[in-house]
C-alpha cells in the first residue's frame, strides 16, 4: 500500500513514532464490482487451445516471469477477502466480519439450491448431449423453468450425480458462485423430446435430438430397481450467458474486471479447495460467466459451474491411476524423462501403485479411487497447471486452508448426506475428506503463524491459534512471543497481549513456539491507531 502525503499528515498528528502502512479507515468488506458494465457475448477458445495454453505457453511464462511471488491484489487490509462478483463469505456476521466464521450447518444442506426450485415434471428435452463423456440433457419442467440433467453411468449409480452434488455444496460452503442442484429419480415416460430439440454432433455442428437419440443414451445409464434414473438437475443460471472465464488475464470489456484473474485470491484459493476435494477438472469450461440486470446497466457473475470432476471421478470414469500427481502434458517432465532416458522417478510409476488404484475403484464404485492416505497437498496437480494456482504464495494458501477448515464434522456430515450414498460409502466419503482436510490444515497453517480473528478488549488484543483450535497439537504447551515494534517486548497472557500505552499509531508483532521447537515461527503483525477521540482499533494486519 503506497503511503499518501495525507496518510503522512495524519500520523504526525496522532504523535506516531514509526512508518504507517495502513490507513486508518473502514476495512473494505465488498468489492464494489457490481457497477453498470455493457453485455457481450465472449467467443471462447476451444479447450485444447485452452489445454495448450496451460500446458505449455504459461510453464514457458513461469521459467522467464517475475511476478510469480507477486502477492494477491484484491484482499482488504486484514488480508481477508472482500465479497465480490465472484466469491461470497457465506459464514460472515455482517455485524461482526472480522469475527469467528458462523456455521452453516443447515444451509449446507440445500446450498444454492431453494426448494422453490424443485423440478416439477413431466420435462421437455430442448437439448440434448449425445456425445461427449457424461451423459444429459438440457430440460424445460412444467413450469418452463429451465435445467441441465445429468445421469449416472451404468454400472456406477451416483458416481457422477452424488459426487456433483456433494461437493457443490461444499464448494457454496467455502463462499463460490455454484448453480443450484438436486437430486431426483425420473422415469422414462417423464421425458418427451421437443421437434426443435437438438445437440452438436462430433464435429461440433447442429444436429436434431431424437427420442432415439434418448434411449441410447438413457440404456448407457445406470438404473433404479424401478426403472426410474437418477439425476442431477442444476438450475439453469440466471442471467444471459457471457461465456467461460478464464483463469489468466482480464476482459477489459467487463468495467468491473480490474484485476488480472490469476492475481485475484479467490481464484488462487481454489486450488485448495479443489485440492481438498480433488477437482481435477478445473479447466475454463467449467466456469461460466453471467449477465445479470437490465442492458447496459447490470453487471457479471462469476460461477463455478462445473465442480463434478471430484473425488475419484474424471468425465464420469474413474480417474486414472496418475491423475491428481502429475498433470496431463509437462514439457519439463518430458525433456527430462528423455534426457534421462527414464530413469528420473515417479511414485506413481509401479504396478503396485496402479494395482492400489483399480481395488480402491473396485471398492467404492460410487466415489472412484478416491483416498487420503497418499494425499499431499503441497504435490496435488489437476489435469493441467492453472495460473491461477501456480502463483499461490503462503498467504493464499492461508486463506485457502481456512475455507476447508471452517468446514466443521457436523457441516461435512451434512453435505455428505445430501449424496444418498449406501451407509459405508457416505462414511468412507466423510473419513477421506476429513483427514485429507487435516492434512490441508497442518500443510498451509504451518507456513504462517495461524494467528487469527484479532479484536481489541480495553486494554489487550486478544486472537485465535487455528492450529491448536483444529486439534493440530501444541495445546497447553504453546509460547506466543509479543513485542511493540520500536519498544520491545510485551506481556501475552491466555492468547491475550497487555497493549502498551500508544496514544497513535502502534505495531504488534507475534511469533508462536510449538512445543519441541528452539525458535519463534513466523510472524503477524497487527496494526492498530488510538487516539483521544475513539478507543484503539486494529486497522490492518500483515503476514
Amino acid at each position: 500500500m503506497k503511503l499518501r502525503p495525507l496518510l503522512l499528515a495524519s500520523c504526525l498528528a496522532l504523535g506516531c513514532a514509526q512508518p504507517v502502512r495502513f490507513a486508518d479507515r473502514a476495512i473494505l468488506w465488498r468489492d464494489p464490482d457490481e457497477g453498470p458494465t455493457p453485455f457481450f457475448k465472449r467467443h471462447n477458445p476451444s479447450i485444447n487451445w485452452s489445454g495448450a495454453r496451460d500446458a505449455i505457453f504459461l510453464p514457458a511464462d513461469h521459467f522467464f516471469g517475475a511476478d510469480y511471488f507477486h502477492e494477491a491484489d484484491n484482499v482488504n487490509a486484514l488480508d481477508e477477502l472482500p465479497d465480490s462478483s465472484w466469491w461470497q463469505d457465506r459464514r460472515r456476521d455482517p455485524a461482526a466480519p472480522a469475527a469467528r466464521p458462523r456455521a452453516l450447518t443447515d444451509e449446507i444442506v440445500n446450498g444454492a439450491f431453494h426448494p422453490e426450485d424443485q423440478p416439477v415434471p413431466p420435462f421437455t428435452i430442448v437439448n440434448g448431449k449425445p456425445i461427449g463423456a457424461t451423459p444429459g440433457f438440457i430440460v424445460e419442467d412444467s413450469r418452463h423453468q429451465r435445467y441441465a440433467f445429468k445421469l449416472d453411468p451404468k454400472g456406477r449409480k451416483g458416481f457422477v450425480t452424488s459426487t456433483e452434488l456433494v461437493a457443490s455444496r461444499l464448494g457454496w460452503a467455502a463462499g463460490y458462485l455454484v448453480p443450484g442442484e438436486t437430486l431426483l429419480d425420473v422415469r422414462r415416460d417423464q421425458l418427451e423430446v421437443s421437434p426443435n430439440a437438438h445437440a452438436k454432433g462430433p464435429l461440433g455442428k447442429r444436429v436434431p435430438f431424437t427420442r432415439g437419440d434418448l434411449d441410447a443414451m438413457l440404456s448407457r445409464c445406470a438404473d433404479n430397481a424401478d426403472g426410474s434414473y437418477r439425476a442431477i438437475a442444476s438450475v439453469w443460471i440466471p442471467g444471459r450467458s457471457v461465456g467461460w472465464f478464464h483463469y489468466f488475464g482480464r476482459d477489459r470489456r467487463d468495467l468491473n474486471d480490474r484485476i488480472l484473474h490469476e492475481d485475484r485470491r479467490d481464484l488462487r484459493g481454489f486450488g485448495v479447495w479443489a485440492a481438498w476435494v480433488n477437482d481435477i477438472d478445473v479447466f475454463d469450461n467449467n466456469t461460466l460467466d453471467s449477465y445479470v440486470g437490465e442492458p447496459d446497466r447490470g453487471h457479471i457473475l462469476h460461477y463455478q459451474q462445473d465442480v463434478g470432476g471430484s473425488f475419484g471421478n474424471f468425465a464420469a470414469a474413474p480417474a486414472a491411476y496418475w491423475m491428481s500427481e502429475e498433470i496431463a502434458l509437462s514439457p519439463v517432465r518430458i525433456i527430462g524423462s528423455f534426457l534421462t532416458l527414464g530413469a528420473l522417478p515417479r511414485r506413481w510409476d509401479g504396478q503396485r501403485w496402479r494395482d492400489r488404484v483399480e481395488a480402491l475403484d473396485a471398492r467404492w464404485p460410487e466415489l472412484g479411487p478416491f483416498e487420503a492416505e497418499r494425499f499431499e497437498p503441497r504435490a496435488w496437480r489437476p489435469m493441467l497447471d492453472n495460473p491461477a494456482f501456480v502463483r499461490q504464495t503462503k498467504r493464499d494458501r492461508y486463506w485457502g486452508a481456512k475455507l476447508v477448515l471452517a468446514v466443521s464434522a457436523p457441516e461435512l456430515r451434512a453435505a455428505v448426506g445430501t449424496g444418498r450414498y449406501s451407509t459405508g460409502t457416505s462414511e468412507r466419503l466423510f473419513d477421506v475428506l476429513w483427514r485429507r482436510r487435516e492434512k490441508i490444515g497442518r500443510a498451509y497453517l504451518s507456513e504462517v503463524a495461524p494467528l487469527d480473528y484479532f479484536r481489541v478488549r480495553a486494554d489487550r488484543l486478544c486472537f485465535d491459534d487455528l492450529w491448536v483450535d483444529q486439534g493440530f497439537g501444541g495445546d497447553g504447551g504453546t509460547t506466543y512471543v509479543a513485542r511493540e515494534r520500536g519498544a520491545g517486548q510485551v506481556v501475552v497472557d491466555h492468547r491475550c497481549v497487555t497493549l502498551p500505552p500508544s496514544g497513535g499509531y502502534q505495531v504488534i508483532e507475534l511469533r508462536v513456539i510449538r512445543p519441541g521447537e528452539r525458535k519463534p515461527g513466523p510472524a503477524v503483525r497487527v496494526h492498530l491507531v488510538e487516539d483521544a477521540g475513539q478507543p484503539r482499533r486494529i486497522v490492518g494486519i500483515e503476514r
